[in-house]
Order: structure tokens, then C-alpha cells, then sequence
């Protein structure tokens, strides 16, 4: 039997389920005692404003999708080849929750760009190392490509036929390992 969660995992977990079904516009203290059940300064005592808030949001979601990659990530490739295609499979994974959860926070992010640092952060360090060879451009193309087609689908712009998606992903993965 699992240990109950910590009052500031209950509080992401309540604060997360509001934002997928209802925007971060619906986030506040009150719905937020309401759904976690803790008190509103229990709630406040981990996150004093609801910036701080939001920015403990993205950064559990950063820490899911580093576990996602982390766990989708090839161990028979070489390392540059394996990350790549880790986030290929995590980027074209599909996952209403988490889309109607990206699409709440970007909202928050539109309001307040800061709340997108972290992102920022870590972009820059992803790529920021690169030297940029032809090597390194075919890959980000590949990154780019993974990127492009999760933003379609977040803002249901267009969805591909599901052999086709596949077939694409496909091409991707073979392509990144050919880079």
C-alpha cells in the first residue's frame, strides 16, 4: 500500500485537475481548498500567490515529462541519437489530460510570460551546447518536426489519419537514427 500524499503533491494534483477541466482562470484558493480538501492556508503555507502556484504546476509537469522522456529514451544508440528520439516519443505521445492541462496553463502563460523561464531554461541548455554541424541541424529538424506536430494536435488544428501518424513517427525515429 502506497504512503497517502503530501499536502503539497495534493494541492499540485487538485490544482492540476482544475486547470485541465477548467482553466487557470477557475484556479483559485477557494476551488482549490474545495477540491484538495486541505485549508486555504495549508494551501498558502507551499504556495503564497497564485504565480507561485503556477509555477510549482510547470514545474512538476517538467519533472513528468523528464521521467516520460527519461523512460522512453533508447539505451541501444548513441547518447545524442537516444535523447533525440526519447523526445520524439514523448513529444508524439498522446494525452488528453495533459493537452487540456497545457492548453489551461498556456493561458496563464500568455498573462504573465515569466511563468515560461523554466522552458526557456531549459531549451537553452539543451541546445545551447550544440556546436551546430550538419549533424546536429538534421536532429533539430527531427526536434522541430516532434515539436510541430505535438502543438497541431494541442491546438487541434489539423489530426492526421492514425496510419499516417504513425508512418510519420515512424519516419522520424528512422531518420534520427540515420542522423
Amino acid at each position: 500500500m502506497g504512503r497517502p500524499p503530501l499536502a503539497k503533491e495534493k494541492i499540485l494534483d487538485a490544482a492540476r485537475q482544475i486547470v485541465e477541466q477548467d482553466g487557470t482562470g477557475c484556479l483559485t484558493f477557494d476551488e482549490l481548498a474545495k477540491v484538495s480538501g486541505l485549508t486555504r492556508g495549508g494551501i498558502t503555507y507551499h504556495f503564497p500567490t497564485k504565480e507561485d502556484l503556477l509555477r510549482g504546476l510547470l514545474e512538476s509537469d517538467f519533472a513528468q515529462w523528464e521521467e516520460s522522456e527519461t523512460a522512453l529514451t533508447p539505451t541501444d544508440c548513441d547518447p545524442d541519437t537516444a535523447r533525440l528520439l526519447g523526445f520524439i516519443r514523448t513529444y508524439t505521445s498522446q494525452d488528453e489530460s495533459h493537452r487540456r492541462f497545457l492548453c489551461g496553463m498556456l493561458s496563464a502563460a500568455t498573462l504573465n510570460p515569466s511563468l515560461m523561464d523554466p522552458c526557456r531554461q531549459e531549451l537553452q541548455e539543451r541546445l545551447g551546447r550544440k556546436q551546430w554541424t550538419e549533424r546536429d541541424l538534421r536532429m533539430h529538424i527531427l526536434h522541430l518536426a516532434a515539436e510541430g506536430l505535438m502543438w497541431q494536435e494541442l491546438f487541434q488544428m489539423f489530426s492526421m489519419p492514425a496510419p499516417a501518424r504513425a508512418r510519420l513517427i515512424a519516419m522520424m525515429e528512422r531518420l534520427a537514427k540515420e542522423a
